[in-house]
C-alpha cells in the first residue's frame, strides 16, 4: 500500500492526531468528493495538508479550515498564496461559516475527522447555515456503521444524522494508512444532505426532546422506554403507540424517522386534552 511520508508537523498524541499518509486513500477521498457546479470544497481538519494537496491536483476551489495555530501556519507555508486555496484557522465543531462565506454558498465538504470530534463536526454542518451538499468524511468505523445503519438498528446518533442526509458507506481505511496507527479501522461515509430534513424544522427540537428521551432506555419495549422518558400522563404511552399504530413490543432502535414524527403527533394530541 503506497504512503507518502512527506516532512512536516509530527502528530500530538495528547490531541489523539492520525495523520492520513497513504496517497492511494486520499485520492479515493478526493475523488469521492462531487463539488456543486461553481462551488468549492470545504476542507475540515487540514492537518498538514495531505489531502488538501490531493484536492487542489484535481482543480477544485478549497477553503481549508484547522483547529491547531502550528498547523495553520504549516499550511500557510507549504501553499504559500495558491491561488485556488483559502486557509481559515478555527473549530469546526462550533466555527459560524457565515464569518468566511456567503449564506447561499454552494460547497462540499472533505475531511478526516477527529475520532473525538466527528459527532458534534457532523451535526453542526448539517444543522447550521449555509449548508453544504454532500459530505466525505473519514470517521471510526463503529461510528460509521451506526451512522449508515438500515432500519431496524437506528440509535439517536442515526436518527440526528439520517434527519438531514442519506448517508452512504463508501469503503473502510486500515490503521497502517496513518501515522501513526490508530488502534481502530476507520470508514469514510457520504452524507448527500436533503434539500429540506424529514421533519419540519419548527418541529425539530420537539422531536428530539422526544426521540432523546426515549433513547435512555434503547433496549426496553418501546411502550416502557416511553412511559419512562416522555412527560405523558400515566397510561398515556400505551394511548400515543395506539394512536400512532405503533406495536408496544418493539423497541426504540426499530423506529423510523416518519414513526417518530406520528408519535410525537400521538404524543403532543394526548397532551393537548390534559
Amino acid at each position: 500500500m503506497p504512503r507518502s511520508r512527506l516532512s512536516g508537523p509530527r502528530p500530538r498524541k495528547a490531541l489523539g492526531q492520525h495523520f492520513l499518509r497513504d496517497s492511494g486513500i486520499l485520492a479515493d477521498i478526493a475523488d469521492a468528493v462531487r463539488v456543486p457546479q461553481g462551488g468549492f470544497v470545504l476542507e475540515v481538519g487540514a492537518g498538514t495538508g495531505q489531502l488538501t494537496e490531493t484536492l487542489l491536483e484535481r482543480g477544485h476551489q478549497v477553503v481549508a479550515l484547522e483547529v491547531e495555530p502550528r498547523l495553520v501556519t504549516h499550511l500557510e507555508r507549504r501553499f504559500p498564496r495558491h491561488p485556488s486555496l483559502r486557509i481559515i484557522e478555527g473549530d469546526a465543531r462550533d466555527i459560524d461559516l457565515r464569518t468566511f462565506m456567503a449564506p447561499d454558498a454552494h460547497f462540499s465538504v472533505a475531511g478526516n475527522l477527529p475520532y473525538f470530534a466527528a459527532n458534534p463536526i457532523i451535526r453542526h454542518l448539517l444543522e447550521g447555515t449555509p449548508t453544504p451538499t454532500e459530505l466525505v468524511v473519514m470517521v471510526q468505523r463503529e461510528v460509521a456503521r451506526e451512522i449508515t445503519a438500515a432500519e431496524g438498528g437506528y440509535s439517536l446518533l442515526t436518527i440526528s444524522v439520517q434527519l438531514y442526509a442519506e448517508a452512504e458507506h463508501l469503503f473502510d481505511v486500515p490503521p497502517e494508512a496513518f501515522d501513526p496507527p490508530p488502534a481502530v479501522y476507520s470508514s469514510v461515509i457520504r452524507l448527500t444532505v436533503r434539500d429540506e430534513p424529514l421533519v419540519p424544522r419548527e418541529r425539530i427540537r420537539a422531536f428530539f426532546t422526544l426521540v432523546s428521551k426515549t433513547f435512555r432506555n434503547p433496549r426496553k419495549q418501546i411502550h416502557n422506554s416511553l412511559g419512562q422518558g416522555s412527560w405523558l400522563p400515566a397510561g398515556g404511552a400505551n394511548e400515543a403507540l395506539a394512536v400512532a399504530g405503533i406495536d408496544p413490543m418493539r423497541r426504540a432502535e426499530t423506529l423510523t424517522i416518519p414513526e417518530w414524527l406520528t408519535l410525537l403527533d400521538a404524543c403532543e394530541s394526548i397532551l393537548a386534552t390534559v
